[in-house]
C-alpha cells in the first residue's frame, strides 16, 4: 500500500486510506512539504484516531484546517498550506 498525492481540479488529494497511526500524520506532513504555498490538500482518513491527530500536526505547522468531515465510511480533512 503506498499514499498517493495526485492533483484533480486545481487541489490536491492524498488518499490515505487503510494507513494507521502514525502514517497518515506522517504522509500530510510529507505532502505538505511537496505541494506549493495555498495550495489546498484534501486528506481521506478511515482511521478515526487520525480525525485527531492529522489536524493537531497540521495546526501546530502553521497550516488551517478547513474541514473535518465524514464521508461514509471515511473522514475528509481539508488542509490549506501556509503561505
Amino acid at each position: 500500500m503506498q499514499e498517493q498525492l495526485i492533483k484533480k481540479e486545481g487541489r490536491y488529494v492524498l488518499d490515505l486510506r487503510g494507513f494507521i497511526c502514525p502514517y497518515p500524520q506522517i504522509y500530510t506532513v510529507k505532502a505538505l512539504q511537496n505541494v506549493e504555498g495555498g495550495a489546498i490538500i484534501d486528506v481521506l482518513i478511515d482511521n478515526p484516531a487520525s480525525c485527531n491527530t492529522v489536524p493537531s500536526i497540521v495546526t501546530r505547522n502553521g497550516h488551517s484546517v478547513l474541514e473535518n468531515v465524514k464521508e461514509g465510511n471515511y473522514w475528509r480533512i481539508t488542509i490549506k498550506k501556509k503561505e
